[in-house]
């Protein structure tokens, strides 16, 4: 029996889904809303780690994040520490760990964040979210994943979901439609390698979890949305037939070379060159999530070298039980108060002036397509007409797939800790012929029996389309 369906008022006239961005009047005109200084008491300093690169983004985060809150609250003070994503969440979990580290905690996962609930070290937000009206600013999908036995231990930093970024002034030379099928997405595979382009460019050099992204794609396009989430409740085995044809068909992907161009490449490129070549028409598309929207331009135009342009589109059907305009949905991160911190109340005002003031949130999502994507109340009427097409079009897929129930699962949101990171670390054993992806898909289907049995799965997005 499946949960029930979410309604577009619920998700989105009411408690909002966010994609990437919309632009709005400037950030700190707009700030002071929601909460405001006057809805807390906190002052003092306010210490928070964060894994944003890259000297633009990391001065857009102080000038604009940090320098708005500071505005908006003149008694506390902001320390921003900047870091890589991997040395981030060592650093955070030794520092919980000890007790000790920043007063906003940015988590990983939804999983990740139930463990540490678990583990007593993240602060109970559920009074400031009574206190502020948090469950009617934010959307309850995304409220509930991070809701412990009724309490609320952190808030998503970032909405997520997969699409297939391609190169459309190469798809416009060579004359090739957008693939509706997997029959045509398999023949534009074969054309474009015939042409000596790498068909999908895709690389986990910099990053090693970039393979369960391809996972979520697969299962969530050949195994089907209802498939996962069956499996994730319990009523199917992500051992099933259904799981192992979508792993074996990803292989025989790298088989041809289509992806990365080999397996060989795919362990060894580094994304940066996937990107270069892509905006020079040697890679034709490129499967990545939302949150690549915010740095692909850098590799088309003149300030790359080349007169090319990039647009995006669903991954389409790969099999008859999967309906077009799919998007699997989850949370990419968190962010929640530190247990051992003696500054709770200012940060909690942090976050309520983050996800409270709607114009500010808009703002940076404008200024920063993807990437600072928050779940917060919004509608379409509510996207001023100068943001980004192409950005806009995610805001308005999402909302339509939510509409429709045509939403999947991301593995890094509703995958359980262990689970989610042999989701990856075994699939570069299938792809280097060391696992089957049957054996691949028994171990995962044991592994995630396991876990989920100890509860360690974020209550999930039901089925069903909205009414």
């Amino acid at each position: 029996m499946t949960g029930p369906s979410l309604s577009r008022r619920r998700l989105l006239s009411s408690v909002g889904l966010l994609g990437a961005g919309a632009a709005v009047p400037s950030l700190l005109t707009a700030c002071g809303g929601g909460g405001g200084g006057s809805a807390g008491n906190g002052t003092g300093t306010v210490k928070l780690w964060i894994d944003i690169t890259g000297d633009a983004n990391q001065q857009y985060f102080t000038d604009k994040v940090q320098g708005g809150f500071e505005k908006a609250y003149p008694k506390i003070t902001m320390k921003t520490t900047y870091y890589k994503g991997q040395d981030l969440r060592r650093l955070v979990q030794t520092a919980l760990q000890s007790r000790s580290g920043p007063d906003i905690v940015r988590g990983p996962a939804a999983t990740q964040t139930m463990a540490w609930s678990k583990a007593h070290v993240l602060a109970d937000l559920t009074p400031y979210a009574k206190k502020w009206g948090w469950n009617g600013k934010l959307a309850e999908w995304a409220i509930n994943a991070f809701t412990v036995d009724g309490k609320l231990y952190a808030l998503p930093m970032r909405v997520d979901t997969m699409l297939l970024y391609y190169n459309k002034t190469l798809f416009e030379q060579k004359g090739w439609s957008k693939p509706q099928n997997r029959s045509e997405l398999e023949e534009f595979a074969k054309e474009a390698a015939g042409h000596g382009i790498v068909p999908f460019g895709s690389s986990n050099t910099d990053w090693a979890a970039a393979s369960e992204w391809l996972m979520t794609v697969f299962w969530n396009n050949v195994s089907g949305p209802e498939a996962v989430y069956q499996a994730l409740t319990g009523k199917a085995k992500f051992s099933d037939p259904v799981f192992v044809d979508a792993v074996t068909l990803l292989k025989s992907y790298f088989d041809k070379g289509w992806i990365g161009g080999s397996v060989a490449k795919y362990f060894s490129v580094p994304a940066a060159e996937v990107g270069a070549n892509f905006g020079k028409g040697k890679v034709a598309t490129v499967p990545q999530g939302e949150w690549y929207m915010s740095n692909v331009g850098q590799f088309f135009g003149s300030k790359a070298g080349n007169d090319n342009d990039w647009d995006w589109m669903p991954v389409p059907p790969l099999s008859s039980s999967v309906q077009p305009n799919t998007f699997p949905i989850g949370i990419g991160g968190s962010f929640a108060i530190n247990q051992a911190s003696k500054n709770q109340d200012a940060a909690a005002n942090f976050l309520d002036w983050y996800y409270g003031d709607k114009s500010a949130a808009l703002g940076r999502m404008a200024d920063v397509p993807a990437t600072y994507n928050i779940p917060i109340t919004f509608s379409d009427s509510d996207i001023p007409s100068r943001i980004d097409p192409r950005a806009k079009r995610v805001l308005t897929s999402l909302n339509t797939a939510i509409d429709t129930g045509n939403y999947g699962y991301v593995t890094w949101t509703w995958w359980p800790p262990k689970s989610d990171t042999f989701v990856f670390q075994g699939l570069e054993k299938v792809l280097t012929n060391k696992m089957t992806p049957a054996a691949y898909c028994k171990q995962l289907a044991t592994l995630f029996d396991q876990e989920r049995q100890q509860g360690t799965i974020p209550k999930l997005m039901p089925r069903g389309a909205a009414k």
